[in-house]
């Protein structure tokens, strides 16, 4: 198992890598409000003062700061206001609230991290050791809170990770071993703690590798997996049901694809279809848009119109049931499995979904945590899953966003109507949108309460 769980790291020869890191000068600063985030995959939307919805993911060295001071995403409420410093690229490298730190902050993202390592990038590798710059937004903290661990001699377990900081099983696949070196090293640079230390290792895992992302547990911490959902193996548990919480194919292993995907190898060409082969995994490319007629959708974002068609045996779902081109209702977005045609277009369609039957597959539902007059905010949640001592339990939250809600929109539950006054804080729910399109912010065009969601789909405990 061991040895498995590392074999796929040989396809990231990533000697060439860029280990630099950006200045804050380098960012641009954008005021918005926070309206989604994924915390699983650091990523998220916020709303410009201008309406413009941003999309961002946090490099390794990215955080967010809330209350004045480092934080996760979880931490951070949906509708809180502050700067995005944005990359280039629809990278977030930090925020700011314009509030000084607030030290029961300090406290909650130390708690955080100590639970699942410091994390930084490997430099190089020699013989046995692997040397690592480590990431903080706040150097100065850092010092504090670690200093002391850091020092020769102390010991370590070193755990590969990926670059969205989500580790495989530390218990098993990290390496133990002590700091045979550190070093304090200078920097104008935000995301560089200015610690690089040089630490043992049993053995030399193919996941170390110079660029490749690690988390390590310092002295007298517990080692210990991820919380389910956010570790990239989950031993112990069935199958993930969730198919964007798995660990990804296309991103981690890319040289196994010998196609461009939506999420590794840019520098190669898309799948061409072949007449009467099916598409390999990972070869479509997904478009989000609104339909506006059987034959035409209007791209999320841009509001560019593709006039497409569909392919081989489509498959077609509304409402999480197979369905007919002619009976997906009108007026709201669809996720487009799309490939090129021969003027290299993404208008061949093989597969069409709505966000309700993507919900519904991926075994996700979203719980109300606030109701006001144009907008829920919700919460992802996952099904019950048994623990290690063979307890049913809930997973926490992977996620939350801010669904905003017109007179329009529908509200039912089974073959009852509702209304928005009949929602409450708890309940659970799936739902349709709009597209976002320039100047047409999206909006919920259905929601339907889970019938009974006491009792959601489980996950069996793996044998």
């Amino acid at each position: 198992m061991r040895l498995l769980s590392f074999l796929l790291f040989l396809s990231w020869p990533l000697h060439g890598a860029d280990l630099s890191f950006p200045k804050l000068a380098d960012a641009k600063r954008i005021p918005g409000e926070l309206v989604s985030a994924d915390f699983v995959h650091r990523s998220g939307q916020f709303r410009t003062e201008g309406g413009e919805l941003i999309a961002f993911t946090l490099p390794p060295y990215g955080i967010m700061k809330h209350h004045g001071t480092e934080s996760d995403l979880r931490d951070v409420p949906l509708g809180s206001k502050m700067d995005f410093l944005m990359l280039p690229g629809g990278k977030l490298l930090t925020t700011d609230d314009h509030q000084s730190p607030d030290p029961a902050q300090q406290k909650k993202f130390r708690d955080f991290t100590e639970k699942r390592g410091v994390a930084g990038w490997i430099d190089k590798t020699e013989a046995k050791t692997v040397t690592v710059t480590l990431f903080s937004g706040d150097p100065a903290f850092f010092e504090a809170a670690y200093g002391p661990l850091l020092a020769k001699g102390k010991t370590t377990k070193t755990c590969v990770a990926n670059d969205e900081l989500r580790t495989w099983n530390p218990g098993v696949d990290g390496e133990g071993g002590s700091i045979q070196e550190m070093k304090k090293l200078s920097s104008d640079r935000f995301g560089h703690s200015s610690y690089q230390i040089t630490v043992s290792v049993s053995n030399m895992l193919e996941g170390f590798r110079r660029g490749r992302v690690v988390r390590l547990f310092l002295q007298g911490w517990k080692v210990q997996d991820q919380f389910y959902g956010e570790s990239l193996m989950g031993y112990g548990f069935g199958r993930m049901q969730n198919s964007e919480l798995v660990e990804n194919v296309s991103k981690e292993y890319p040289e196994q694809f010998p196609f461009r995907t939506d999420y590794s190898n840019a520098h190669l060409s898309w799948y061409q279809l072949q007449d009467g082969f099916k598409p390999p995994a990972f070869a479509e490319h997904l478009v989000l848009g609104q339909l506006v007629s059987p034959t035409q959708f209007l791209t999320e974002g841009s509001g560019e119109p593709v006039n497409f068609t569909l392919i081989g045996k489509p498959t077609l779902k509304h409402l999480g049931k197979d369905t007919s081109l002619d009976k997906l209702a009108l007026g709201q977005r669809y996720r487009f499995h799309a490939f090129q045609d021969a003027k290299g277009n993404f208008t061949r369609i093989n597969a069409i979904s709505d966000d309700f039957s993507h919900q519904t597959a991926n075994f996700t539902n979203a719980r109300i945590t606030a109701i006001h007059v144009k907008d829920l905010h919700v919460e992802w949640l996952l099904p019950l899953v048994k623990d290690y001592n063979g307890d049913m339990q809930r997973p926490e939250p992977f996620g939350r966003r801010i669904l905003p809600v017109k007179g329009a929109t529908k509200f039912s539950k089974g073959a009852q109507a509702l209304k928005l006054a009949d929602l409450k804080v708890g309940d659970e729910l799936l739902f349709n949108i709009t597209a976002e399109l320039p100047g047409k912010p999206a909006s919920a065009t259905e929601i339907r309460l889970v019938d009974d969601a006491s009792a959601p789909p489980t996950v069996s405990k793996g044998k």
